[in-house]
């Protein structure tokens, strides 16, 4: 008889398991040049539908880890699988060395989210080009109304270069191609306005090469205005396994989102175009801040701690808003109103006759 239950527990473990497991696939470019975004997509719906999926609104981490030597993460971002069963994230490239690189979705409760068929990691190399950029012209120049860019491209021969060039965030020419000779030559004259930073970004077919800063002297300067604005708030008490809630409704411009210090919160908020983004950059001592371009719409927020023993009252507030208050619509939109139940997966027919088997053992017995 203790036969039989061991069987009967080994069998009903395995269709659990087997029931509960999802197929998701991740994808990435196997190359990557510095500077450019790494963008890793993914799906949990396969042709034909005959492995179980990951119902939309699920939610978990896809981590760029380096493992030059020895693995360790370099970023993480939040995916949310979508109504199609698709899902993506975006990392930026720039000032990470070059070098070997994986990407990899995160099982929340290993081993029984994703099945063993899934594809939950990829391997990639991220290639530095910025050395291919020889800059002829002065970095520092005197003021006469154009910036001066020459210099050549190894390996880009009579092809082009595209150029653009920004200042205080501000794109003031192109991107543009230029032309280059036989040898990745190029000469370009940038009229501007004013004396300052100015940073040109140069690319061709394949992506990304590299960035120069020039700097511009003795012209007219652009004054940087004062600006003060009035920062508005709210609280509301938050643990792990219940966050903190908000809607913010805000106005037109940069907007930030600044939680209190004490903890180590994590913010998350769902934008006006229905982006889910995730900040954690900060410790105890620090408050967690968040800047983003708003259009005077609502964005949704939730905090709640790092660790799972940290619990306490959150404050956020916001500059560039009309209000802040804490919000129980807010939950649906970050898909925490109802628990989602997981999709039964076909169990295996060797898995069925093991319990048709255990279960006429104990009719014997």
């Amino acid at each position: 008889m203790k036969r039989i239950a061991w069987l009967t527990l080994i069998a009903a473990m395995l269709l659990a398991s087997a029931a509960s497991a999802a197929y998701v696939e991740i994808n990435a470019p196997k190359t990557v040049y510095v500077g450019d975004s790494l963008v890793v997509t993914g799906t949990t719906i396969v042709g034909g539908l005959t492995k179980p999926s990951l119902n939309p609104g699920f939610s978990t981490d896809v981590v760029l880890y380096s493992v030059k030597h020895t693995k360790s993460e370099v970023d993480r971002k939040t995916i949310v699988v979508q109504q199609d069963g698709s899902f993506s994230a975006s990392f930026k490239t720039e000032g990470l060395a070059a070098g070997d690189y994986t990407v990899e979705i995160i099982d929340p409760e290993p081993p029984n989210t994703f099945g063993g068929s899934s594809k939950t990691l990829q391997f990639l190399k991220l290639i530095d080009r910025s050395g291919d950029i020889k800059i002829a012209s002065p970095l520092t120049q005197d003021f006469d109304g154009s910036l001066d860019i020459k210099g050549a491209i190894n390996g880009i021969s009579g092809s082009g270069v595209q150029v653009r060039v920004e200042h205080e965030s501000a794109t003031v020419y192109g991107p543009e191609y230029i032309r280059t000779d036989k040898n990745g030559a190029f000469s370009a004259a940038v009229p501007i306005s004013t004396a300052g930073s100015y940073r040109v970004t140069f690319s061709d077919t394949r992506g990304f090469i590299g960035t120069v800063v020039f700097v511009v002297t003795g012209g007219p300067s652009t004054p940087t205005p004062t600006v003060t604005q009035t920062m508005i708030s709210a609280s509301a008490p938050a643990t792990r396994s219940a966050p903190a809630y908000f809607e913010v409704d805000t106005r037109s411009g940069t907007v930030t989102i600044a939680t209190s210090a004490g903890i180590d919160w994590v913010v998350e908020y769902i934008d006006e175009d229905e982006k889910l983004h995730k900040v954690n950059d900060k410790g105890l001592l620090e408050p967690e801040t968040a800047e983003f371009a708003a259009r005077g719409g609502l964005v949704y927020v939730k905090v709640y701690p790092m660790s799972y023993n940290d619990s306490g009252t959150v404050q956020v507030s916001a500059a560039n808003a009309d209000s802040v208050r804490a919000s129980q619509a807010a939950p649906g939109f970050f898909g925490d109103a109802t628990p989602t139940p997981a999709q039964a997966a076909p169990v295996p027919v060797a898995l069925a006759l093991l319990a048709l088997f255990v279960v006429v053992l104990a009719r014997r017995g």
